[in-house]
Order: C-alpha cells, then structure tokens, then sequence
C-alpha cells in the first residue's frame, strides 16, 4: 500500500499534539530525483523551510516509512524549538527523536526498503583538463568553470594537484 502526503500530514498532526508544536505551515513536498537521501529538513534562516522526502519511501515498508518520516520531523521540532542553534543528529536532535518515537540514527537500514528499478546514469560529456600536469576532471553537465575556462578565463582557476592555471574544457 503506498503512502501519499496526506498520511505524512496526518503522522504530523499526531506528533504536534504530543510534542505541542504547530508544524501545519512547514510545506511538504515528494522528491523523485533523490537518490542517497530519504528525506530532508531545510531551514531558512531560524525556520524550518520545508520537509521532503523521497518517492520510494512512499512505497517502502511502513516501519520505514514512519520512520522516515519520524526522522525529519524531529529536525523540524528541534529547529522551532531553538531557532537559532544548529543541531544536526546531536544530542539533542536524539532526544527529539526518542520523544517522536524513531530510532535515533543518523542513517537507516538499507536492506529493508523495497529494491528500486535501476536508474541509467547520464554519461559524461565534457572534461576540463590541466594543461600542466595533465589532470583531468569529467562532468555530466557544462558547470561554472567550463564555461569560464570555455570563454578562455583559465587563469582564474587553478589546479588542485600543481597550482596551475591553464586549462583546456573539452567536450566528450
């Protein structure tokens, strides 16, 4: 049975009531381009920006799922409980966790959520390469620094392994 953001809804709701917190403003978004992550809590400034948690939880067994769900809520109540300090998983956060009812870590077992279909990885398509010693770096897309070594403006970058500044961008 596959899970929608009215049940998150709904599990936030319950833990406003226990931990005396209004989570109903914090939007809730599904992710479909996560694929490390199950979820995350963003802040802005001293307020919690947002929840998002990724789609193949929304499929994933049901301890999983609250947990999940569990999880970011407590990032979420730590920040609106303390805006101003930053917290993490520690000590804090944990104690958060075991009042919310999830396991406090960090990262969940990955063996218990459902296999996922494969994703085709995008190959890589440029290369920018240090004319000096001859290291290279690939890239899926066309970032700030190929374009500025594109556009002829190597000498503002430098290389990590022998301090050089001359670079070529090329395209695979």
């Amino acid at each position: 049975m596959p899970f929608t953001l009215e049940d998150v809804r709904r599990e936030y709701d319950r833990l406003d009531a226990l931990c005396g917190v209004d989570t109903s403003r914090i939007p809730l978004a599904v992710s479909t381009r996560a694929k490390k992550r199950l979820g995350s809590c963003k802040y802005v400034g001293g307020t919690v920006a947002g929840v998002t948690i990724s789609d193949f939880v929304l499929g994933a067994p049901e301890d999983v799922f609250y947990d999940t769900i569990r999880h970011e809520y407590a990032h979420a109540l730590v920040k609106l409980r303390a805006p101003r300090e930053k917290h993490g998983h520690d000590a804090v956060w944990k104690a958060a966790c075991v009042e919310v009812g999830c396991a406090p870590a960090r990262c969940c077992d990955a063996s218990a959520l459902p296999d996922l279909p494969p994703r085709r990885e995008a190959p890589y398509r440029y290369r920018l390469r240090c004319l000096v010693c001859g290291a290279h770096w690939d890239y899926k897309r066309m970032t700030k620094a190929l374009c500025l070594v594109a556009r002829g403006g190597s000498r503002y970058c430098t290389c990590p392994r022998c301090r050089g500044h001359r670079f070529a961008a090329e395209r695979l």
